[in-house]
């Protein structure tokens, strides 16, 4: 988790979602606002410098939500690449899970190694071409790194249901965050320390996490027959809505 890619905030003027990520192509974009991403970026410098206090980032989520990015009808038009790796990321770790065999992936190379280097290929091989593949190898690193012990030798027994919702869980969390972080741009030079930042950092994340996860699991539970990817792509594509909706009514 780090701030690496903060610098890149985005230019106003560019569109709300851009072509290569939409979940929802050819489907007009609204017009986006002058200077849509001050208020945001105004109120998550506040939250920076007061080392992640949850009040301040609600008012910059607010701001992220109804400003920045368009809106709960636009904003997870943004996610369309992430979704697709959702899917393929459940997709490999039921079979993985169940012994089957992974097109384009051999979990024999996972025989003996550590759950980082299991975390390492699994990303690499979710990541795709896109634009955005740093970004999913990223959060599938990190999502594996949050549900399992990276120096524990990995055992594909540990891919339980649970487990297995936790990750993609943590996936997705792990995406918008990073999205949020970039969007931020130099609102994170307002800590005067690191601990600020990294305190930060992890108030945000928890905030992710909270709506994710409770709308993410409920799609989840019973699913012991298995989802297709589609299916998989659909909750994951509701729960950021989800987020986003409920982001919008915070002042």
């Amino acid at each position: 988790m780090g701030t690496s890619a903060s610098s890149r905030g985005t230019n106003s003027s560019q569109p709300l979602v851009p072509a290569w990520a939409d979940d929802e192509p050819g489907k007009p974009l609204p017009t986006p606002e002058a200077q849509r991403f001050r208020s945001f970026r105004t109120a998550f410098g506040k939250a920076v410098a007061g080392g992640g206090d949850k009040g301040d980032l609600r008012k910059a989520l607010g701001h992220f939500a109804r400003t920045a990015t368009g809106g709960s009808a636009v904003g997870p038009r943004r996610f369309g690449n992430v979704y697709t790796a959702g899917g393929g990321l459940y997709s490999a770790l039921r079979d993985i899970a169940d012994g089957n065999a992974v097109p384009g992936l051999d979990p024999s190379q996972f025989v003996g190694r550590s759950t980082d280097y299991f975390a390492q290929a699994l990303g690499q091989f979710l990541a795709g071409d896109t634009a955005d593949a740093d970004r999913i190898n990223a959060a599938v690193q990190e999502a594996v790194a949050a549900v399992l012990d990276l120096n524990e030798t990995f055992d594909p027994a540990v891919l339980t249901d649970d487990v297995i919702s936790e990750l993609l869980s943590e996936f997705l969390s792990q995406s918008v965050f990073q999205a949020i972080v970039e969007e931020a741009g130099g609102a994170w030079d307002r800590a005067d320390d690191e601990k600020k930042t990294a305190d930060c950092e992890q108030a945000l994340l928890d905030l992710v996490r909270v709506v994710v996860d409770k709308s993410l699991q409920q799609r989840l539970k019973g699913g012991s027959k298995g989802f297709t990817q589609t299916e998989i792509k659909d909750f994951m594509r509701e729960a950021t809505t989800t987020a986003w909706s409920d982001w919008e009514s915070y002042q």
